[in-house]
Formats: C-alpha cells, structure tokens, sequence
C-alpha cells in the first residue's frame, strides 16, 4: 500500500515529490544451509516481514545548462519484530548535470548514500549466523557524453570515483574505482 505526492513550480523547472509505502511481506525466498552437507538451499520463511517508509524527492533545473536531482528514503523493515538485514534505515542521491549551451554535451556527478544496516555473518562453524553491523558508505561517481551526430555519441564514467571501501554483504567487498568509455548509436 502506499501513497504518492508530486507538485511542479516556477514553470515547471522544479519538481518535488513524495511516496508513503507500508508493505507486508508473505513466503519470502531466502537460503538457508540444512545438515549435513550444509549447501545452500533455497526455501520460504514463514515470518512475517513488514516494510514502511518515505521516499522524497526534488528535481530543479534553474537554468538550462544545470540539473539538479536528489532523492531520499527512510525505510523501517522489521521480521517478526527484529531489525531486517541488509535494509539502511537511510539511502540518500544527489545528481547534478551540466549541459554545453548546445546540449551536445553533458556531464553528472552523483553522490549516493547507504546508510549503516544489519547482516547475518555465517562465522561461527555450527552455521548459525551472528548478526553483524555494516558500515554507511558515500560513493561519488561521474560520468559525460557527447553527441558527434543526433545518432552517434561517446560516453565515459568513472564508478566510484574515490576507491571507497564498502560492503553491501558482510565479507564481500563493494567494487572498487572502474572507469568505463565507449560509443552509443542509434540506427
């Protein structure tokens, strides 16, 4: 269930908006590592999982050269009572593109933000999880293309433009700096 908002002003170069959702969760598909060979397995919970949060968001273009974009939710995921794992209470994105006077051009830089969540870390050898604390992370990414013609372009990005260290699952290291080109057409 949930509820949207979305208001447009000064001509519709700035847009803001907000969705309320409250959510009930049934049969959710999980792993689980049954004995004696413990391999992962999947199977249905029958707990009862509940999501509810905001997602807001503003959009504002002051001038046809620059773009703003940010976007923010506040989640609550609890499963029977319990914080939910791999569910930050707080995720936060800022975007902001410029554009040559032709629109030919163009280039965003996005800060995206995790906030601190929980999850199960299988380090104990009878397989019973411990429940573990990720760290919040901030990447910055950045990204530009050009239109050669109104059918060609060339883009480059570079992901996570300052090699943060960051975990979305206890152990598993995030990816590190990439730097990305190539040529987009259309036909």
């Amino acid at each position: 269930m949930g509820s949207r908002g979305r208001t447009g002003f000064r001509g519709d170069r700035a847009t803001i908006g907000a969705t309320y959702f409250d959510s009930r969760l049934t049969n959710e598909i999980f792993t689980t590592y049954p004995a004696p060979d413990f391999v992962a397995t999947p199977g249905n919970r029958n707990t009862r999982s509940t999501q509810h949060g905001v997602e807001v968001f503003a959009t504002a273009q002051p001038i046809p050269q620059l773009r703003f974009d940010l976007a923010y939710t506040y989640l609550k995921a609890r499963e029977d009572g319990g914080v939910e794992i791999r569910r930050p209470n707080h995720i936060g994105s800022i975007n902001m593109t410029a554009f040559s006077r032709d629109q030919r051009a163009s280039a965003t830089l996005t800060v995206r933000y995790n906030g601190r969540q929980q999850d199960d870390a299988y380090t104990d050898p009878s397989y019973v999880p411990v429940r573990v604390s990720l760290q919040e992370y901030v990447l910055v990414n950045l990204n530009a293309a050009y239109k050669l013609t109104p059918r060609l372009s060339v883009f480059g990005r570079v992901e996570n433009l300052f090699d943060e260290r960051y975990e979305e699952v206890f152990s598993y290291v995030g990816q590190g700096r990439g730097a990305y080109a190539g040529v987009k057409a259309a036909f």
